[in-house]
């Protein structure tokens, strides 16, 4: 005699199977803080308020201590990234950049210098916006518009 599996039975296979699938597409890489280096500028990557990363097709991670650093090594060298990854400036964690709220704000020291801030909560973007006279842009504005500080000799 054949026994019949319920539909709930299939559905939660379903599940399952999307489940994996998901999980088995690129993940933030792990920052070993003080000892890892920035791809872009070669300093340690000390402070996780300000990390990124990014991962490509073929499974590289690239390392970075400043936000404006990856988007300084990625027009440098171009190559094809299955995603970047930001830190949220408030502890939250790894974002997906395109998903980030990125608060321009030059005045305000960030490794590199270039003022770049991550944010996962649009009001807590805009309360730091107002609060350091910056402004608030999606990730590809960064991209296109974010150049390097300036350095100016002593």
């Amino acid at each position: 005699m054949r026994r019949k599996f319920p539909p709930v039975v299939f559905l939660l296979g379903w599940l399952v199977v999307a489940a994996c699938a998901r999980a088995s597409g690129p993940r933030p890489p792990d920052i070993a803080y003080g000892k890892d280096a920035c791809a872009q500028c070669g300093m340690l990557i000390n402070d996780p308020r300000f990390a990124a990363a990014y991962v490509t097709r073929d499974g590289q991670a690239r390392l970075f201590d400043d936000i404006g650093c990856m988007i300084a090594y990625h027009r440098d060298h171009p190559e094809e990234v299955a995603a970047f990854y930001v830190r949220d400036f408030e502890g939250g964690g790894w974002i997906e950049a395109d998903h980030a709220l990125l608060v321009h704000a030059p005045d305000v020291p960030t490794p590199m210098g270039y003022g770049l801030l991550a944010f996962a909560v649009r009001d807590r973007a805009e309360a730091f916006a107002r609060a350091h006279g910056g402004r608030i842009l999606d990730w590809e504005s960064a991209r296109r518009t974010v150049q390097p500080p300036h350095r100016h000799a002593p």
